[in-house]
């Protein structure tokens, strides 16, 4: 299967999602080979009972994709031309969410599981576009008390679930419905460029109701208790707003920006619940817990293959900028943009891990995270050149391949199933590209080179954890979640010009990282 990354798409949930369908029609089949094998010696285990109500907690991070993109702008009810400018903004960002849920499961044959469930998620992410006035289409004003931002509030879902049963107490599930996402985009326009227009904050609020569709793994850790990992992926479509202001003197008194906001959201979390009546597991036997209760040791070196999303949060500040050998003064100016972004994932790893005691393990483990999307700020080169808000100005970050290298620490909640936690020294590539081949760069002010380009591997730390299961054999299904923080890397980008009160233009930048990744996983173990 190839898996393509683009804007638009479902990165996580094309691939993410194809893993755990994977998992659940091929666990079937494959039980039924172990079915017919004669087992000896094989102890009396539980099989399950999930049929019941539940009700849990989620904790994790909800990463939304956003684009506003102006449609038209009036003033006095004329239209303006937009076809030269820049017209489109992404306001991307991960923040941290907690959900409530609550279900009924039906336990509807020895494996297979059906349900439905519903969630309550609760975080405030915001991404503010400092210097914005209005629409994209307005630009920047460079000044800080000027903004453009998006925040996406509180989440709803209803869903169906589908589970199959790797073991009587490890339910891997697919989970698909309705979803609703509040969201605000508002404008704040005080400074000197905006005339007194007035209303001098204008915020436009919509409830959106979309589709969601996602999947996670599910353990019974002891009595009556249950721990998740869930992945889901929500699709809003698009939604109509308009910023309306008035103003005195000369030129139009009424201006209205009219611009259309699509939304999607990833979220990941962690969830525990209580089961009401019956404990999930109870008296009997299965052949896959059966042959997971023989495994010997947990003690080998193992490989595997992840597939997941990379939510990336970047913060991009100019801290420095002189033109002609003269400083800008940027102490009341928008000096920081936003370039968040997420991603699909790839993350090969391999590692050892030891059994130190029954329910006790440690070990060692590496992976690479191949990914590479490019977050684009147009209309934005530098800030004595953001009022003039042309194309073929930009700034954008491209985030590409990241590794760790890890320690675990594992406990056996039962003889196949592990609960770890994992931190160590992480490492992430990117590179910044500073565009400046409007006609006002190339034109007025004369600047070369037009395309400038530099990139780092900038050293961190990662820290996170998972649910690792037996599935069959030697293979096995994770769940893992890690937050990364890479620290800021410099950039300088100078310019030379054609005139001399121009020459150079020199500019310095921080870029500072951080990302969360959510990953699912099957690993092969060598005994």
């Amino acid at each position: 299967m190839r898996c393509s990354s683009t804007r638009r798409n479902m990165p996580a949930l094309s691939c993410g999602g194809a893993l755990l369908v994977g998992l659940a029609i091929a666990a079937p089949a494959r039980a039924a080979d172990i079915a017919v094998k004669p087992l000896t010696k094989a102890p009396s285990v539980a099989v399950s009972s999930w049929t019941g109500f539940y009700a849990g907690l989620g904790l994790g991070f909800r990463s939304t994709a956003a684009d506003l993109t102006t449609t038209s702008v009036l003033e006095d009810g004329v239209p303006r031309d937009i076809s030269d400018a820049v017209v489109s903004q992404p306001f991307d960002g991960p923040g941290l969410r907690v959900n409530p849920y609550a279900g009924f499961n039906w336990q509807v044959a020895p494996s297979w599981v059906l349900g439905v469930e519903g969630d309550l998620g609760f975080g405030r992410q915001t991404t503010i576009l400092q210097g914005f006035r209005a629409s994209p289409r307005a630009g920047s004003s460079t000044f800080l008390v000027d903004s453009l931002a998006l925040e996406a509030g509180w989440d709803a879902s209803l869903r169906g679930r589908a589970g199959y049963l790797l073991t009587p107490a490890t339910l891997v599930y697919v989970t698909g419905g309705l979803a609703w996402q509040q969201f605000d985009v508002t404008s704040v326009c005080v400074g000197a460029t905006c005339n007194n227009a007035l209303p001098a904050v204008v915020s436009n609020s919509a409830i959106k109701t979309g589709w969601t569709l996602g999947g996670g793994l599910e353990t019974a850790l002891w009595g009556n208790w249950l721990l998740r990992a869930d992945y889901r992926y929500a699709d809003f479509g698009t939604t109509p707003f308009a910023i309306a202001r008035t103003r005195s003197g000369a030129g139009p008194t009424l201006t209205v920006d009219n611009f259309d906001t699509s939304l999607r959201t990833h979220t990941a979390s962690v969830g525990l619940a209580y089961k009401f009546g019956a404990p999930v597991t109870g008296g009997g036997s299965h052949p896959l817990q059966a042959q997971a209760a023989m495994l010997p040791s947990w003690t080998g070196a193992y490989l595997g293959l992840g597939l997941g999303a990379r939510a990336t949060r970047t913060d991009l500040t100019a801290t420095s900028e002189t033109i002609g050998g003269s400083a800008f003064d940027l102490a009341k100016r928008a000096n920081n943009r936003p370039l968040d972004n997420t991603a699909f994932r790839a993350s090969p790893y391999a590692g050892y891990l030891w059994q130190l005691a029954p329910q006790w393990t440690a070990g060692v483990e590496g992976d690479v995270g191949f990914a590479d999307r490019t977050t684009l700020r147009e209309g934005f080169t530098s800030i004595h050149l953001a009022d003039s808000q042309a194309p073929g100005e930009s700034l954008s970050i491209r985030s590409r391949w990241d590794a760790s290298l890890r320690a675990r620490a594992g406990y056996l909640v039962n003889p196949h199933t592990m609960l770890y936690a994992t931190a160590g020294a992480a490492w992430q590539n990117f590179e910044l590209t500073s565009t400046c081949t409007s006609r006002n760069c190339s034109g007025f002010f004369a600047l070369s080179s037009p395309i400038i380009n530099s990139s780092t591997t900038k050293m961190g730390w990662t820290l996170g954890g998972g649910l690792e299961a037996v599935v069959w054999g030697n293979w096995l299904a994770r769940a893992e979640y890690r937050y990364a923080d890479y620290g800021s890397a410099g950039f300088t980008v100078a310019r030379s010009s054609g005139r001399p009160e121009f020459d150079p233009s020199v500019n310095t930048y921080d870029v500072a990282m951080r990302t969360h990744l959510a990953t699912f996983a099957m690993t092969y173990r060598f005994q």
